[in-house]
């Protein structure tokens, strides 16, 4: 059976893995760092802020908010090969650092931040309450906890979606939309804010339709030879996600919580 370490160790690699990229581009969350802003905007992160960054893959977030709103962040990442790409990619002019570490074993003090962010990771998390207590630990008195991330309503996840590609897309472990304030809540925060932002799932497919569409053209006047079981089964595949959309199945929400007391 897997260890908890080695599932955590798998995750990471898979969410770095070249299908991760493709489908979810570098920032590996939907919306980019248009919704990287947003969800800082909707926080009220000021300039000296120190943040943490938890989950923070190959550090692209975390520079933007460092370079947006002129706070400090500290970027915690479990994939060892995604924080030296981050480390290394990062300009001398950089607000924001990297650090290998466990979100829901944060190696980092109590009290000694005024904001953590969490994109499209919280949902991957094998135990969600300790990482929410362990971000709930590391934040002063009224320090705010900005969250985005896949949501999904119980028996909606196909079974084609069940494994790795549903994993990269953030589904498998999901939770309803209610079920992350209620997961906020239970670990001291109260939600402030809530943002619908399911459109980006969209977004993402019609990217991923369009990549597909102009790889199959390839394929076919090249003669290269591919698995055509697995990419003729795709359009039905993307078309079956953009359905759960539609009907409100599957979702992609922005929260802020405030630390309690």
């Amino acid at each position: 059976m897997q260890s908890e370490a080695e599932a955590k160790a798998c995750c990471a690699d898979l969410y770095q893995s070249d299908m991760a990229k493709l489908i979810m581009g570098d920032t590996l969350h939907p919306g980019g760092l248009g919704l990287t802003n947003k969800l800082g905007r909707l926080m009220g992160l000021r300039a000296g802020d120190v943040v943490a960054d938890l989950a923070s893959a190959r550090g692209e977030s975390a520079q933007a908010l460092g370079r947006v709103f002129r706070c400090s962040v500290l970027g915690v990442e479990f994939g060892a090969q995604a924080v030296r790409h981050a480390a290394g990619a990062a300009p001398d002019s950089s607000r924001a650092r990297f650090v290998r570490g466990d979100a829901e074993n944060l190696p980092l003090r109590s009290g000694a931040f005024d904001a953590a962010v969490c994109e499209c990771s919280m949902s991957l998390f094998i135990n969600k309450a300790q990482a929410v207590a362990e971000t709930a630990r590391l934040l002063r008195p009224g320090g705010k906890f900005g969250l985005s991330d896949v949501t999904i309503e119980p028996g909606a996840l196909p079974a084609e979606l069940q494994g790795d590609l549903g994993q990269v897309l953030c589904m498998t472990s999901a939770l309803t939309a209610g079920g992350y304030v209620d997961l906020l809540d239970a670990g001291g925060f109260t939600v402030t804010e809530r943002l619908d932002a399911s459109v980006e799932i969209i977004k993402i497919l019609d990217e991923v339709e369009s990549k597909l569409a102009a790889f199959l053209a390839f394929q076919k006047m090249s003669g290269g030879v591919t698995d055509s079981r697995q990419l003729e089964r795709s359009p039905e595949l993307i078309a079956k996600v953009r359905e759960m959309v539609t009907a409100g199945e599957l979702g992609y929400w922005l929260y802020v919580g405030k630390k309690r007391p």
